[in-house]
């Protein structure tokens, strides 16, 4: 079967799986060639791709898949990924990180905004 990760801006991944372990919101299930049509919703978690005796790990935020004949498509936000568990781990600390630290700086810029804006209305008066 073929998989494809699909995020917003790119595909992360579209290649041939032999079995497919995703995180769902009913909790973890399996998906191998012969399964049957359906779609899940995902929850956070982690996406097993297992291809010619080798595994991939996924980092998903939530998402959903769907499952269509011999193509799985997964949709989410975010996907990041690693060969070990113990490496994703890092890779997702980093990246949670990179992005508290982006949000901190947005959150001051539309702070700064909204005090400005404030300030114009005030001085209308």
């Amino acid at each position: 079967m073929r998989i494809r990760i699909i995020l917003p801006s790119k595909t992360v991944l579209d290649q041939e799986a032999d079995k497919i372990t995703a995180p769902g919101t009913e909790g973890s299930f399996q998906l191998l060639p012969k399964h049957i049509d359906f779609v899940s919703s995902l929850s956070p978690g982690i996406l097993s791709v297992f291809f010619e005796g080798e595994v991939v790990y996924y980092a998903i935020n939530q998402g959903i898949l769907v499952k269509q004949g011999d193509v799985v498509s997964v949709a989410c936000l975010q996907a990041i990924r690693g060969t070990t568990l113990e490496t994703l781990g890092d890779t997702v600390d980093a990246s949670f990180r990179s992005q508290d630290e982006n949000e901190r700086r947005m959150n001051e810029v539309l702070t700064k905004l909204e005090v400005d804006t404030l300030r114009l209305f005030m001085e209308l008066d």
